[in-house]
């Protein structure tokens, strides 16, 4: 059965280590609140709102993919854009956009297409992308498989797309409230269905071989994040890959797992990290955490505890699956290491496939 996503709202600073079902794993169940949510992520929409002011140009035509409520398209369409094309599988979703930009004026203008991008043709090349399928690591939700194809299928020569460059960031944590959260499955959207049936019908066997939604505080890394996969989206990009990486422990404590994130460059002068961990301790101006992209947390089921300049190594595998539009899976395992010693191994065993 689909379970509508809808997140409970705006992180506040006591919410710090909630632990959260993956929303990029259940995107084709959101619903008007999540999109709402979106709407209302400051971080969010100022970013792509100046990219699209950098980097659209009157007369030129746009595609949104994954238009939603079809804000992209209405600031594309201010700047001047000629046609935008809004692309969405959600028929009630587009339907609220149409009926928003009619309402703004646009309605000549915004081109309303049903259906998944992997599956739809567009009448002309367009001359700039603008997309948010992006998940917290950057990678899921499909995002690689969807744009890729979007750029070569859709995008005219010397065509630009928002985002053109992603990074994806890990770290190793002591988050041991969320790591105490995951033990018990005490997920804040406990009403979300039996998960962990469905974590068991794909390959996993407990709460521990999935990721998870969380704001996860700096105070809670043991060294300095890293890059772990970088994607150029003006070319072709492996979907499917093993990326091995290793850290210097700086900060003694818990190791409970890891936190991912991403950075993306949306235009020339124009970045969007998510890595920020104040939910707005203070004004909302003070907020510098996203309320839609939450960050990822990549749990081990045994907790250890880790010294000073002790090593943590980790690879980090991600397996695509084309016949399911939006998904992937990710394995991790690796092992803490001190000296020649290696003190502990750790791994989910939620095995692509």
């Amino acid at each position: 059965m689909s379970v509508p996503v809808t997140p409970p709202g705006r992180a506040s600073p006591d919410e710090l280590e909630q632990i959260w079902l993956a929303a990029s794993e259940r995107l084709l169940d959101w619903d008007d609140g999540f999109h709402e949510l979106l709407l209302g992520d400051r971080i969010r929409m100022r970013a792509f709102r100046a990219a699209i002011d950098e980097v659209v140009q009157p007369g030129m035509t746009v595609l949104d993919l994954g238009t939603g409520t079809g804000i992209l398209a209405e600031w594309a369409l201010r700047k001047g854009a000629a046609r935008v094309y809004g692309l969405e599988f959600n028929r009630d979703v587009l339907a609220a956009a149409v009926e928003r930009l009619g309402a703004a004026g646009y309605g000549a203008s915004f081109k309303p297409v049903h259906g998944m991008s992997l599956e739809v043709a567009l009448p002309e090349a367009v001359d700039v992308i603008v997309s948010e399928t992006l998940g917290n690591l950057a990678d899921n939700e499909g995002a690689v498989e969807i744009l890729d194809d979007a750029r070569r299928r859709f995008l005219a020569p010397g065509g630009l797309m928002i985002p053109s460059r992603v990074e994806s960031y890990l770290v190793p944590v002591a988050a041991e409230r969320a790591h105490g959260l995951v033990r018990r499955c005490a997920v804040a959207d406990a009403d979300a269905g039996d998960w962990l049936s469905r974590v068991k019908q794909r390959g996993g066997r407990d709460q521990f071989d999935v990721y998870y939604d969380a704001v996860l505080p700096r105070s809670s890394h043991l060294t300095t994040a890293r890059v772990a996969r970088r994607y150029d989206l003006s070319r072709t990009n492996d979907a499917t890959y093993s990326e091995t990486l290793t850290w210097t422990v700086h900060d003694a404590g818990l190791f409970t797992g890891f936190k991912g994130y991403f950075i993306a460059t949306l235009s020339p002068t124009v970045a969007l990290d998510i890595s920020g961990d104040d939910p707005g301790s203070g004004t909302r101006d003070s907020r510098t955490s996203s309320d839609s992209w939450k960050h990822c947390y990549l749990p081990i089921a045994t907790p250890v505890v880790v010294r000073r300049d002790d090593r943590i190594r980790v690879e980090l595998t991600r397996a695509a699956h084309p016949d399911r539009p939006f998904q992937q899976t990710y394995h991790w395992e690796g092992a803490v290491l001190r000296g020649p010693a290696c003190v502990a191994t750790f791994g989910n065993r939620q095995h692509p496939r």
